[in-house]
């Protein structure tokens, strides 16, 4: 069995729908296709080869219902925990419409400071980077691990392993500097500063 499930190198759940499995794919694409400016300058043409490689056969597997299901039950057969992929739900009345459109949304305290009055201040760098740091960061921008997810399009549980130093759950040291990349991103530092400092104390694949 291969070291990174195909989910894994899309940086998605097992039980994602098919939406958020094109979804990752693009941003998954972006990050070594040169469009992503700061990860193509991180890596060298080799790593951007073999990473879109490996992204475009996952997207190959997974975006095929049918080899998405023989693949899952691979995954199961080696012990992966799998669920059926959660597929949009259309509302069964008119009464499910209604109280759906009557429900107030509004962005969270954080996500309304840096959408809506423009990029704050871009906050200093410790020399050391680790998990706590980072948590430190997005905590002096009054943000949440959801809302940051929501602005870098990058799983919550792959940030909750940044932060918590937990790098052999991630899918390997390449994926890192571009979920650090977003990361750096969302929360307005400078990602070079991020990606270098963090990965000076990488344990992982």
């Amino acid at each position: 069995m291969r070291s990174n499930t195909y989910y894994e190198i899309l940086g998605v759940a097992p039980h994602v729908s098919s939406g958020q499995i094109q979804a990752a794919y693009r941003f998954t694409r972006s990050l070594y296709s040169g469009e992503a400016t700061p990860t193509y300058g991180l890596l060298s043409a080799e790593e951007r080869a073999q990473m879109l490689a490996l992204v475009e056969e996952a997207y190959a597997a997974l975006s095929n219902p049918n080899v998405r299901r023989d693949y899952d039950t691979h995954l199961a057969a080696q012990g992966v925990r799998t669920n059926p992929p959660l597929e949009p739900v259309q509302p069964s009345s008119s009464s499910d419409t209604v109280s759906a459109r009557a429900a107030p949304t509004r962005p969270a305290v954080g996500l309304d400071r840096l959408q809506g009055e423009g990029p704050p201040e871009t906050m200093r760098v410790p020399e050391l980077v680790n998990g706590a740091v980072l948590r430190a960061l997005r905590e002096s921008r009054h943000l949440t691990i959801e809302q940051i997810a929501a602005l870098s399009k990058v799983g919550s549980r792959f940030l909750k392993a940044l932060e918590e130093d937990q790098h052999q759950t991630l899918p390997g040291r390449v994926f890192a500097r571009g979920f650090l990349i977003e990361y750096a991103r969302a929360i307005h530092v400078p990602e070079a500063e991020i990606v270098d400092r963090y990965l000076r104390h990488w344990t992982g694949k």
